[in-house]
């Protein structure tokens, strides 16, 4: 098994708000099967209140034996199935993790 490093941007104007629970049903189910590793939002800034503000997209670590299953994953995300995410843009890595933290 290898570990994909994935960034994907949500589209220009996109609203992932009305997918966001059935992403996050979605999202659990992918990492209890051990398939994600670790996921969550990028944003584009950090507010006056100290927290991230305004999505710019998704990162996500996946286990899987080939880019092509990597990127299976996300494809079958409601967030991409919805068009949310921009798929031709999307940045996908091979991943050798030196140290990791709980959160």
């Amino acid at each position: 098994m290898v570990e994909w490093c994935v960034i994907v941007f949500d589209k220009k104007g996109s609203d992932r708000s009305a997918c966001r629970p059935a992403h996050l049903e979605g999202v659990a189910q992918q990492y209890e099967k051990g398939t994600l590793v670790c996921a969550g939002a990028i944003y584009h800034e950090v507010g006056p209140d100290g927290k991230p503000t305004n999505f710019a997209g998704s990162h996500l670590q996946i286990s899987a034996n080939t880019k092509e299953d990597a990127l299976q994953v996300v494809k079958n995300d409601i967030f991409a199935k919805e068009g949310i995410w921009d798929l031709e843009n999307i940045i996908i890595y091979p991943f050798g993790c030196a140290v990791r933290q709980g959160k």
